[in-house]
């Protein structure tokens, strides 16, 4: 029986290229994104083992219809990579409210959304597996990322937390701490550097 990954922000960066490792080592794919069409470029360059969707993670509906879907598609979840994330840079003074917000409730109520909403199906799994993406940043507060490294540190924390939680039910929490990594997000705070 093949065993399946589920990644959010998956779309690209990261989470795309983790989808394209799993889905060389013989798992079934989900790539799920806010931007769904290029979740589906991507599923489709992958093949038939890919499966992609769109998926706002900060809202937790979405999470169980989603995984629902997947679980159906794929006969259970095995692993669920917690990726989706975002990033304002600045001066925290003259980032607007609304984008510190935004930063805590995709970061963070991001990924609490999917640990909680995955734990039916990584329960029935005989092989489970949660892992998060943090930060270096939640290793010690970086000036003008204040949201975003107040948010990873969060994510550090919650997945601790939920290893000690959810060894009892044989299921395996892990986090990564990545340094800075030339993704498009990452391109994006380039570019906004250089015109300031």
């Amino acid at each position: 029986m093949s065993q399946s990954i589920f990644i959010s922000g998956s779309a690209q960066g990261i989470g795309a290229a983790i989808a394209r490792l799993f889905y060389q080592q013989g798992y079934k794919v989900g790539i799920y994104d806010i931007n769904e069409a290029h979740a589906q470029i991507l599923a489709d360059q992958l093949g038939d083992n890919a499966k992609a969707g769109k998926l706002d993670v900060s809202d937790y509906a979405q999470w169980q219809t989603v995984l629902k879907e997947f679980s159906q598609w794929a006969n259970g979840l095995n692993i669920l990579v917690n990726n989706a994330g975002i990033l304002y840079s600045g001066d925290s003074e003259k980032t607007e409210i609304s984008a510190h917000h935004r930063t805590i409730n995709i970061n963070v109520n991001g990924v609490l959304n999917g640990c909680h909403a995955a734990l039916p199906y990584l329960k029935e799994a005989k092989f489970a597996r949660i892992i998060n993406l943090s930060s270096a940043s939640a290793i010690y507060g970086q000036a003008d990322l204040v949201s975003y490294s107040a948010s990873k540190f969060a994510v550090r924390g919650l997945t601790q937390t939920a290893a000690r939680d959810l060894a009892h039910l044989g299921i395996t929490v892990n986090g990564y701490c990545p340094g800075i990594v030339k993704t498009p997000m990452w391109a994006e705070i380039d570019r906004q550097v250089s015109e300031a």
